[in-house]
């Protein structure tokens, strides 16, 4: 007996850019980056939950870059090279990397679903 439940639409393709901005962050950092932002100029012609995920995750990803390096960089100004700079910096760059990686999670289940990212829905 053949399968009956296969698709019947096509699928937005919305998963595409989140596992490149997972990529970005886990694996090929400036290529991840580099070819996230390629789909998210080339993105004019796709889907609009594509559209909508490229844009959220090239968001996501400049954020994260500007928060870490921008905490980072004041820790640097308030406590110098010192212990406390270094503990600082690490801790801060591990939370903060840990919780875009999680964002990402969650939007590749948005993804899979086939719904729009939860965040940054003001900039969507």
């Amino acid at each position: 007996m053949p399968y009956s439940g296969s698709r019947k639409n096509e699928s937005p393709g919305a998963i595409a850019p989140i596992a490149w901005y997972l990529l970005n962050l886990l694996a090929l950092p400036i290529i991840g980056f580099g070819v996230l932002l390629w789909m998210f100029l080339k993105s004019g012609e796709a889907s609009a939950l594509r559209r909508a995920h490229s844009k959220a995750a090239v968001c996501m990803s400049v954020l994260g870059a500007v928060l870490i390096g921008s905490g980072v960089g004041i820790s640097w100004l308030l406590f110098g090279n010192t212990g406390n700079f270094w503990t600082f910096a690490i801790v801060w760059a591990i939370v903060l990397h840990t919780s875009f990686v999680l964002w990402g999670m969650v939007a590749l289940a948005q993804a899979i679903g086939n719904k729009p990212p939860y965040f940054p829905r003001r900039f969507l």
